[in-house]
């Protein structure tokens, strides 16, 4: 009788199944891994992506999210909008509401490249009611066009955008 170590056995007990799940395990994605961010807010695959189409009163896929200032104010003090900052830069964004409270689970931050993403889940802890803060955001040197959305708790909603630089 033989005895074959892990990686051998997980082969020849479910074939191809086997090898991908050792090959996760070699690559450290089984348990213990980091996530994919890795700590980034915007991970420097992410920053290298497309950017927005420069067209004249949006890109296509803008259509419907054009500025709006209906629901909270949204206030940016850092980074400045147009600014420059040092890595790790500091985020400090104000919700301040008007008619109806601030409805957090309405939140929705978007990088805007050709094809934007969301970044939401990875902004989530650090969002409260009064807004997002951040002391130390990772994100790579580049310019960066981040798109914040916030509505109150009668479906007023708000979408302001930010530009900045990171050196």
């Amino acid at each position: 009788m033989t005895i074959m170590n892990g990686e051998c056995f997980l082969k020849a007990k479910l074939g191809a199944a086997g090898v991908v799940l050792s090959f996760l395990m070699i690559c450290g994605a089984g348990a213990g891994a980091t996530s994919p961010t890795d700590g980034w807010l915007i991970t420097p695959q992410e920053a290298a992506l497309a950017p927005a189409a420069d067209v004249p009163g949006g890109a296509l896929l803008d259509v419907g999210r054009q500025e709006s200032n209906l629901g909270p104010t949204i206030e940016v003090l850092k980074p400045n909008d147009g600014g420059r900052a040092s890595a790790p830069i500091e985020i400090q964004i104000n919700f301040v509401p008007k008619t109806g409270a601030v409805d957090l689970t309405s939140l929705k931050v978007t990088v805007v490249k050709l094809f934007p993403f969301d970044i939401t889940d990875r902004v989530r802890d650090y969002a409260t009611s009064a807004g997002i803060q951040m002391k130390e955001a990772k994100i790579p040197a580049g310019k960066h066009i981040v798109r914040i959305s916030v509505a109150d708790t009668d479906g007023a909603r708000s979408v302001k955008e930010i530009e900045f630089e990171v050196l």
